[in-house]
């Protein structure tokens, strides 16, 4: 773990946890808290007219030193010890198109950014990944995790 000191002059010198790869790290000790659930807890009990979705993350790249998104990402990781069928798979694409309409947020999000959306499925240890691509409808590819990395960074 690295430490990056920022000078704002407003606020005067912050401290920034890096990786080895100089990614940023957790920045605080207990990073397991969801430090939003009281909010969505809270914004659940409203009209259900304010309907909220999440985009748990967005993958970004410098081109031409400018900050493009390249995926807008949808996680969800594999139940303990199950294997992998295409009935498991079926079922998450229920979830995120019709029960949950995650695919529709998730798609007019990537739209907007002029990318695609992805649903991205893990093991709990990172060894496989599927993934669907939810913006032109194509099917499931699974991944080792350097064919994943090798995945991330071939979007563009």
């Amino acid at each position: 773990m690295m430490t990056l000191s920022i000078s704002n002059g407003m606020c005067g010198k912050m401290e920034k946890k890096l990786t080895k790869s100089h990614a940023k790290a957790y920045q605080r000790s207990n990073d397991e808290e969801w430090r939003i659930k009281p909010y969505s807890d809270w914004h659940r009990t409203l009209d259900r007219n304010l309907y909220m979705l999440d985009v748990d993350f967005i993958e970004w790249r410098f081109k031409k030193g400018e900050l493009v998104a390249v995926g807008v990402m949808e996680i969800t990781r594999v139940d303990m010890d199950k294997e992998v069928t295409g009935k498991y798979l079926d079922s998450i694409l229920h979830r995120y198109k019709i029960r949950d309409m995650q695919a529709s947020a998730s798609r007019k999000v990537a739209s907007a950014l002029n990318t695609n959306a992805y649903i991205v499925l893990f093991r709990y240890d990172c060894s496989e990944f599927w993934v669907y691509n939810l913006s032109n409808y194509t099917g499931w590819n699974h991944f080792d995790s350097y064919g994943m990395e090798k995945f991330l960074k071939d979007l563009n």
